[in-house]
């Protein structure tokens, strides 16, 4: 059976499509303009999933919903010398200041500014979550060497600005950028040159034709087999959490991240059906190298513990999910398991399986666990 060409095209529209890529990119470039232009120095990168290329659209209350991409505003200003609530007012204002910006503009959130963009293309827009942050400080960059971190994946750690109240603000230390390179490092070891060029053959015209070569196009271009089982991964989270109404306590993306790309870390060119086999043996025996004592920690932070909040109950909807996860990938007759992709991971896909057009009922109930 095909399996993992039945995941590719489960999860097709649910990534960010290289257009869409490259106008988000071209978006917060603007905006890095913009504000230099009005005195406020910055590095802008991407971060989280948007950085890593694992995005998928989000899912809640039954429906799919815009993309929610980060991107950090690294201000170069020395911490000592500002304070959190001028480094994220500074920023704000300089948005709202803006005709352009100011009327896609949200409510400000506790670490970030959101702007909107709504319908980019076929109806689908995402929003910019833009984290103003600063570089933190040495010492603290030492503390999370110390732990046991190569400093190369600590040299770029920010502190991100917190909102406590109106009036307090607080700094938060963030090492998202460690996290990416430590996860593209692995990811590169599952893309072959074969998966480039398949997937630049699909690339739409205005992206092959503004590069050179293959070679020439940015690697965030291009999904990897962890990539995707990243996504898929989370995709299926994203249904099972919230059918069985519980997206409070759905675990979060970094921890499936983490966990998914340590578990496989050691390893070369698996399939994406390989990977998230590997994640859940790693699980169940517990020997994925970053669950250590009871704890997951941050591979990038080893001082961080992932689940430190997590109450048992929590962990025990997780081990309910990720035998939900192992029964949908251990299903072996091709006809079910598209039919399951279709009900479990992507509604738009594989409905030329059903014998009739009625919904069929998925392999689990997705009633409330207790």
């Amino acid at each position: 059976m095909k399996k993992d060409k039945a995941i590719f095209e489960s999860l097709k529209d649910l990534d960010l499509s290289p257009t869409m890529e490259k106008n988000a990119r071209d978006k917060y470039q603007a905006l890095a303009h913009y504000l230099e232009g009005k005195g406020l120095d910055s590095d802008f990168n991407p971060q989280g999933s948007f950085l890593i290329g694992t995005v998928i659209k989000p899912y809640k209350d039954g429906k799919d919903h815009d993309y929610d991409l980060d991107v950090l505003a690294i201000l170069k200003r020395k911490k000592e010398e500002t304070s959190a609530y001028s480094v994220k007012n500074d920023v704000g204002n300089c948005i709202k200041e803006s005709g352009l910006y100011a009327d896609k503009l949200e409510k400000e959130d506790e670490n970030c500014w959101t702007l909107k963009y709504a319908e980019i293309a076929d109806g689908v827009g995402f929003s910019l979550d833009i984290v103003p942050s600063v570089d933190e400080e040495i010492l603290v960059k030492n503390e999370i060497s110390s732990s046991g971190v190569d400093y190369s994946k600590v040299v770029n750690t920010v502190s991100i600005t917190q909102k406590i109240s109106d009036t307090s603000y607080n700094w938060k230390t963030s090492n998202s950028l460690g996290f990416g390179d430590w996860f593209l490092e692995i990811s590169n070891n599952h893309l072959t040159s074969d998966m480039k060029v398949k997937q630049f053959d699909s690339f739409p015209e205005e992206i092959r034709m503004a590069f050179a070569s293959i070679e020439d196009i940015p690697i965030y271009f291009y999904r990897s087999d962890l990539q995707r089982a990243v996504q898929f991964v989370k995709r299926h989270r994203d249904i099972y959490y919230d059918r069985s109404k519980l997206n409070k306590d759905k675990p979060s993306s970094i921890l499936i991240t983490a966990l998914i790309a340590d578990s496989v870390k050691k390893d070369y060119c698996l399939t994406v059906s390989e990977i998230i086999e590997k994640f859940i043996v790693g699980w169940k025996n517990k020997s994925i190298s970053i669950m250590v004592d009871g704890k997951i920690v941050n591979p990038v932070d080893l001082r961080e513990n992932l689940i430190e909040s997590f109450t048992p109950s929590q962990m025990n909807y997780m081990n309910k999910w990720i035998l939900s996860l192992s029964a949908l990938l251990n299903i072996d007759d091709e006809t079910i398991f598209k039919q399951n992709l279709h009900n479990d991971i992507n509604s738009r896909v594989f409905t030329n399986e059903f014998y009739t057009p009625k919904t069929i009922t998925p392999t689990k109930p997705w009633k409330r666990v207790k």
